[in-house]
């Protein structure tokens, strides 16, 4: 049996476990499409985080005992009650290359090419609730490979060939398949302020630290949110690392909307994606240790449906990096 079917095997028992605890059960559920790709920016070109899509799936309530379990383990991590308490599987693929995708040899000043594919599950839990305040905490477990297995040259080949783009020539050189672990505990707060004609002003700080092969950093970070009825959610998802985003949100006969601008620095570790392969040698180049975010966009919710779309701006992620990373973040929630 290869990699690609133990990772998948993996990927699907976990699920599995999910999808029957959750049977039989009346739950409140929401489903998030979440796709990231610099093809929505104006220089639309294939370099450094080129691509990532993740759909998940986030419940009210109990969690799997393992899952709680490993998170009560957590010295910071607190839980509130059952119905103060979302669980959440996401499944994604992440998609990295160089500037120059049509070279063949190795690109020695430039990342590395590399796909990622993982299965998180995660719980989170509200801490304490007033009025135009409240905060919580996540913990999540990501388990994926990195390589190969990942299918990233597969699933970019395909892309390309479809909308009659350049083939990328350069994915021989990627990194060599890896077993990819990581845990992650997020500590956020939620602060509104009324103003007039139905208005509100929003704060949302938070602080993550994340350890693994693949990423092990310690992040803070706030964002800034100006419109309507903004206690409907918390704000919107984005695929690590990046901001906190919770796919939940309330339901309202009224439609709400909010503009959204956040902030985030992160002191990073290791990186896979710039750092290579931990145990055998691969291509790689030199980090930058401190790497900063800038996220802004539009959120839009109707009924049971939230819409945001946002532009991400993250500065140099390597010392020969030639220019910022620039992409789009688009979300589509559905509460059922």
């Amino acid at each position: 049996m290869n990699k690609i079917a133990i990772t998948l095997i993996m990927h699907f028992l976990f699920l599995g476990s999910a999808v029957v605890y959750a049977e039989g059960q009346e739950k409140e559920r929401f489903f998030s499409f979440q796709y990231e790709n610099d093809l929505f920016t104006s220089d639309n070109r294939d370099r450094y985080y080129t691509s990532g899509l993740q759909l998940s799936l986030l419940e009210r309530g109990k969690p799997l005992k393992w899952l709680e379990s490993f998170a009560q383990k957590v010295p910071f991590y607190r839980q509130g009650s059952s119905d103060q308490t979302w669980v959440q599987y996401s499944f994604g693929q992440k998609i990295f290359t160089p500037e120059d995708t049509q070279a063949v040899e190795v690109q020695v000043s430039d990342r590395p090419y590399a796909g990622y594919l993982y299965f998180t599950s995660s719980i989170m839990s509200r801490i304490s609730q007033e009025e135009n305040y409240d905060d919580g905490n996540q913990f999540e477990v990501t388990l994926g490979v990195v390589g190969p297995s990942a299918l990233g040259e597969q699933a970019q080949t395909t892309v390309h060939k479809i909308i009659g783009s350049d083939i990328p020539n350069g994915w021989d050189n990627q990194l060599k398949d890896e077993l990819a672990l990581g845990v992650s505990y997020s500590r956020f707060w939620r602060l509104r302020y009324p103003l007039q004609n139905g208005l509100e002003f929003g704060v949302n700080p938070q602080l993550t630290g994340v350890v693994g092969n693949v990423y092990t950093y310690g992040a803070f970070g706030s964002m800034l949110r100006f419109g309507s009825n903004l206690k409907r959610d918390f704000s919107p998802p984005t695929i690590r690392p990046g901001f906190l985003g919770v796919n939940y949100f309330q339901k309202s006969e009224l439609p709400s909307w909010y503009g959204f601008l956040g902030v985030e620095g992160r002191a990073v570790f290791r990186d896979i994606f710039l750092d290579g392969n931990s145990f055998i040698r691969s291509h790689r180049v030199e980090k930058e240790t401190f790497v900063g975010d800038i996220q802004y966009g539009f959120v839009y919710i109707f009924e049971n449906v939230r819409l945001s779309y946002s532009q991400m701006i993250r500065t140099n992620e390597f010392t020969t990096q030639q220019s910022m990373t620039h992409y789009g973040l688009l979300n589509v929630s559905v509460r059922y």
